[in-house]
């Protein structure tokens, strides 16, 4: 029997500690520890990748009660790594998500936006997912305000 795990992880988080364990002289063992995190990314390197920059929506998202009464746009960026003859319609999810019920993280909208891509399409092996809201109440100036992570699709064989 199979088992699908999705690993999320922050993309700019992994870099940070990455950068920290090479560094360092305590060895790290384990596929999902940051080595495994780091021969992950690099194994995408090689990979076709499909891109969506860019999608606009109007969803309803954020801690405020503003923000999920009036709601507001936002900005999603996906890279998916798969073989491109076999693509699917991933800007759907993405609608769907972003202009579905209201969550409160940004977070939460990207991770429900990789787990749903990579849960319905299973030859993608890893996607990145960016979300960002253009109006935020930031002092100063700011294009958007945003997240991006990064998962990827491991399947789990048990006897």
């Amino acid at each position: 029997m199979a088992r699908v795990t999705v690993l999320h992880a922050p993309l700019r988080l992994i870099v940070v500690v990455a950068r920290r364990a090479a560094s360092s002289s305590v060895p790290h063992h384990g596929a999902h520890g940051v080595a495994g995190a780091i021969m992950a990314e690099r194994e995408l390197i090689n990979k076709d990748k499909l891109l969506l920059r860019g999608l606009k929506f109007h969803g309803f998202h954020g801690v405020k009660q503003e923000e999920k009464i009036l709601g507001q746009k936002f900005v999603v960026d996906v890279d998916a790594w798969m073989d491109l003859s076999a693509s699917g319609d991933i800007y759907r999810i993405v609608k769907d998500v972003v202009e579905g019920p209201s969550l409160n993280l940004l977070e939460v909208v990207a991770h429900r936006i990789s787990s749903a891509t990579l849960l319905k399409f299973p030859q993608i092996s890893a996607i990145r997912v960016k979300v960002g809201k253009p109006h935020v109440d930031v002092q100063g100036i700011v294009d958007y305000l945003g997240v991006e992570i990064l998962s990827r699709l491991y399947l789990n064989n048990f006897d």
